[in-house]
Formats: structure tokens, sequence, C-alpha cells
């Protein structure tokens, strides 16, 4: 049985003044989903959050949450909505419980102090809830921001970047929150980061968008494997020429360089070109490997190198 969306994009569109910033996507994000949210820099991922959340007009189409407009009728719309658009900001005086108290006797809601240590027992704070908000780390308040956005027991959770600054313990320990929380709570999240390694092993779906126009929407394995090119690692001296080299031809991209190897997504048929190139022009060859294929090739690939 096909599970009925929780939000969804019809043929969204946002232009400011002649320019368009988001050029007619549509898509549907599920419960108990983690959807990805991919592009490069300036591609439409946040004009596309703050339109989702009421934040930004929408100049055609519509966003529909639970099927509630979320222009036409709003209240509705963004009662199954929380999120973390920026970085939570809580008042650092306060203890962590408080901050939630007073976040509480906001939404519209009745949020029972059951629910409080509900949510603050699926994020992991059970121990430090009654220190002050001043003495926790980065990831701490990330935490607590993901606890004071689940209060209301949305169905919609919609994060953007929700590991920035953090360090490689505090980027694991809040995708495994985020995975928890969408499957034990069935719950739709909507997920945007430039985190490609942490997307790939976070999200269920992806969707990849480039110039405000979606271009992709699939499983993180079907996207992965579906590459029509091979990654294979090439160990070379020096590796700098052997770029340079690649650089000047269209037949592959470049994903990640090191000071003895350059890692690229190729056609399987041109691997013994670019070792006659290299050759050819005294760069050394000391080894070729094929290598795991990964959603930051895939996204290099598909986009063209992020460019």
């Amino acid at each position: 049985m096909k599970k009925t969306p929780v939000a969804e994009l019809i043929n969204v569109k946002k232009r400011i003044g002649k320019t368009t910033i988001i050029d007619d996507i549509s898509l549907q994000v599920f419960p108990g989903e983690v959807f990805g949210f991919l592009g490069p820099n300036g591609a439409g991922k946040t004009t596309t959050i703050r339109m989702m959340v009421g934040l930004m007009d929408i100049t055609e189409g519509e966003i529909l949450i639970h099927n509630h407009s979320i222009e036409k009728n709003y209240e509705k719309a963004i009662a199954h909505v929380g999120g973390i658009i920026e970085n939570p900001e809580m008042y650092k005086f306060l203890s962590g419980y408080d901050n939630l108290i007073h976040y509480a006797r906001m939404v519209p809601t009745k949020v029972t102090k059951s629910r409080i240590n509900e949510v603050v027992k699926l994020v992991g704070l059970e121990k430090s809830i009654r220190n002050k908000v001043g003495s926790y780390s980065l990831g701490m308040r990330q935490r607590l921001g993901l606890a004071q956005a689940l209060l209301h027991s949305p169905s919609l959770l919609i994060l953007d970047e929700p590991t920035n600054g953090l360090d490689p313990a505090g980027i694991r320990e809040i995708r495994n929150y985020i995975r928890r929380i969408a499957h034990e709570e069935d719950m739709a999240v909507f997920v945007s980061s430039h985190l490609l390694a942490e997307m790939q092993l976070m999200c269920d779906r992806i969707g990849i968008i480039q110039n405000g126009r979606l271009i992709s929407v699939e499983s993180v394995g079907d996207f992965v494997g579906s590459s029509s090119k091979e990654s294979v690692r090439f160990y070379v001296s020096p590796a700098d020429k052997a770029v340079n080299l690649l650089q000047s031809t269209d037949d592959s991209v470049i994903v990640n360089q090191g000071d003895d190897f350059i890692d690229v997504a190729v056609m399987y048929e041109e691997v013994a070109n670019m070792n006659e190139l290299f050759v050819k022009n005294n760069v050394k060859v000391y080894g070729i490997t094929k290598t795991q294929s990964t959603l930051e090739e895939k996204f290099l690939e598909i986009t063209g190198g992020g460019k």
C-alpha cells in the first residue's frame, strides 16, 4: 500500500524580478523517510526550504503539507511542520529544559511535560537537560534544537544544514538521531546539506537541484549504482600535472586528489587512454585501481563537477 505524501511540491516556481530562481519543481516526501535535498551553492536549496515553511512567497505552483496549502491555509499547513532553518537560537542563561518549556508555551497545540521528557530522551539529552545552555557544546545545542522542533509532534521535519559546524563525532550523532526520528516516529524528514558522504549514510532518497531545476529524484542506492562511469584511482606523480592534463579533456570528472593519487569518474573504456595520456606526458603511473562508487562522485558527474 502506497503511503500518502506528507509534503508535496507541485510545479513550484520562484522569480525575483525577471530572474527565475526556482523553475518548475515537483517532488513528494513520505512518512518514515529521510529525503536529502542536494545541489551546488546557489542552486536554490534554501529558497525552496524558505517557501516550504512560508518565509518566502511562491510565484507559481503550490506547496501542500498534509493537503493544506502553505499559502492559502498557512496555519493548518505549518502546524504539521517542525524545523531548523538556521542555527537554533536558545536562551543561554536558561537550562535546556526551561528553553523547551518556554517554547512549548508558544506553540498552538498543548505540549505536555511527558512529551517534553519524551523528546529529550529521543535526542539523548537526559543527563544535561537541566544544565544551562551556555555550557552546551555545539552538538548539544543542535540536539536541543531538534528537541524543540519535535515538541509539537510534527509529521514533517525540515532541516537546513543540521550538521553545520559540528566535529565528526557530532555529525555522526545528529545523523543517527535524524534516522532514528524518521523511522521510530514515522516522520518525514526533509534535509539539505553539502556533506555528501553524510547524506549517503543518512538519506533514503535524494533530489538534486541545479540552476533552480530538479534534475534527479532517486533512492540513494539506485542513484549511486546508476552511474555510467567507473570510479577509478590513479597513483601518479606528479599528481598536479596529471590533474592539469585531465582538465584539458571532457572524458572524466576529478572527484578527489591527494599527494600521490587522483580519483576520477570515467567511462571504463577510457581508463587505458588516460594511462597513455599520462605516460606520453611524463607522468609516472604507479597503479590503477577501481574504487567504490559514492554519492559524491555521482553528484559531481551529474552536475558537471558542481559548477
